[in-house]
């Protein structure tokens, strides 16, 4: 059986980031250091695969500094949507200094 889960959110750019491509970058490195393989961070998504499960982030202008993160994930596992859950926590409390 196949699963896809799906997580929004609407946020603002952290003052310590220079624009969303900083935080594109910080966010494939988070996949990375968690175990994530296949790493992509091109200009439409951020995405990797772990366990069978495809994670993939997008970033949607609103304006100004604001913008939509879209957090999907695609696998034949049960584990999908844990892996989600995850991936949203992780990059939802990442600490810009």
């Amino acid at each position: 059986m196949a699963f896809l889960f799906f997580n929004t959110r609407s946020m603002g750019l952290s003052d310590a980031l220079a624009n969303i491509g900083e935080l594109k970058g910080v966010v494939a490195n988070t996949l990375k250091t968690d175990g994530f393989t296949d790493v992509v961070n091109t200009p439409t998504e951020v995405a990797g695969n772990r366990g069978g499960v495809r994670v993939s982030i997008q970033h949607l202008h609103i304006a100004n500094r604001n913008f939509w993160q879209v957090f999907m994930a695609g696998g034949d596992t049960a584990a999908t949507q844990t892996t989600l859950n995850e991936v949203v926590n992780k990059v939802e409390n990442l600490k810009f200094l």
